[in-house]
Order: structure tokens, then C-alpha cells, then sequence
């Protein structure tokens, strides 16, 4: 889970709050759900909410490895890390409820993909905070970060389908052969191709 400071993880809705600020939180209790369930719930709020699979899916892994690691010392919680006022701020009514939580995650995606259209600074967005993006014209340089983009991206790019991440079964029969219609996918029917030195997705 993120290291970044507390106010960074909060500036990606531009706004910030101290400490003090925060709405106070206890620790979530060891997740309720299989690392496949969570895999499920996330796959099919991706497809629910437009985002493509593999990288919600990977954005779950590389924050909490599917809900294993629920609690972060920097007060981040659930399957998709949400700090608590990400989560009021989004609607999310239990920030431990894996299916609230991640419902609540893949939104964001969701709007990080609609301003960025680019899954690297989308990943560094989420991790970082959209000030620091816009702080630094891209992602931000931070060891965190920069490793958290790089987990992300290499995740998606091995993973073709659920099945692979999860050693389990598919999260949905209907996801097999899906369109490359999803928020963080081109529309060429190539996904992840070099072209011109720059990796579509």
C-alpha cells in the first residue's frame, strides 16, 4: 500500500486535510472474501462502471493484494486502499465492505481515466494524488509511486484475463473474448501494441 503523505493521498480530489481533519477510523477485520471473490467484485464493477478489467484488477493486487492487506498505517483501508474522506467524498457507505469499497475505487478510476485518458498518470493519479500529477507534469518522482506505476502496468500487461491473476475461474463467462471498449483501452482491436514508441493499451 502507498506510502505517500497523508495530504497527497487526499489531493487527488484536490483537496486537503489535515490529520486532525480525518475522520477517525478503526482497522478493517481480516477481509470476509477469498482473493478470487474480490477478484469477481472487481471485474464486474469494472465492467459495471466502463474501466478495463485487467487494470482495476491490477490496481487491486498492487494496493492491497485482492483485500490481503487491508489496513494501511497511513489510514488507507480495503480492497482498493481508499482513505477514509475519499470515501465519504465518494458515497461509500462502509470503507471495510469489500463490495463498497471497490465499487467506490473503480469510480475513481473511472474519473481518473475520463481527465488523464493515460493508465500511467491514471496509476500515479491514484497513488499519488492529482496535485502532485499536476505538480510535476506527469508522474510524479517519487520511489513510491514510480514503483507503484510500474507494478500496475506490468500486471496489466500479463494479464490477458482474470483467470491468470486469480488461479481460479473467470468472473464472468461474458468477459471472455470482451470488445477493447473500456475506459484505458484503445479501439484498434490491438491492445497493448507499440506504436511509434508508445505502448497503446
Amino acid at each position: 500500500m502507498a506510502a505517500i503523505s497523508h495530504a497527497a493521498r487526499h489531493s487527488r480530489f484536490d483537496f486537503v486535510l489535515t490529520d486532525a481533519a480525518t475522520p477517525d477510523i478503526s482497522e478493517c477485520a481480516p477481509s470476509p472474501l477469498s482473493s478470487d471473490e474480490v477478484a469477481r467484485l472487481v471485474a464486474q464493477a469494472a465492467s459495471r462502471h466502463g474501466v478495463d478489467v485487467d487494470f482495476a484488477l491490477a490496481v487491486a493486487s498492487a494496493e492491497s493484494r485482492l483485500d490481503r492487506a487491508r489496513n494501511s498505517p497511513k489510514g488507507a483501508r480495503g480492497p482498493m486502499q481508499l482513505m477514509p474522506a475519499t470515501a465519504a467524498r465518494l458515497g461509500v457507505s462502509d470503507i471495510c465492505d469489500p463490495a463498497d469499497n471497490i465499487d467506490g475505487g473503480v469510480r475513481l478510476l473511472r474519473d481518473l481515466f475520463a481527465t488523464y485518458r493515460n493508465p500511467l498518470i491514471v496509476a500515479a493519479a491514484y497513488n499519488a494524488g492529482e496535485a502532485r500529477v499536476h505538480e510535476h507534469g506527469g508522474v510524479p518522482p517519487f520511489p513510491e509511486t514510480v514503483r507503484f506505476v510500474a507494478e500496475v502496468i506490468n500486471r496489466q500487461l500479463r494479464l490477458p484475463g482474470l483467470k491468470r491473476e486469480t488461479g481460479g475461474d473467470a468472473a464472468d463467462p461474458g468477459l471472455a473474448g470482451r470488445a477493447t471498449t473500456f475506459i484505458g483501452m484503445n479501439s484498434t482491436g490491438k491492445p497493448r501494441q507499440w506504436v511509434g514508441g508508445v505502448l497503446q493499451f
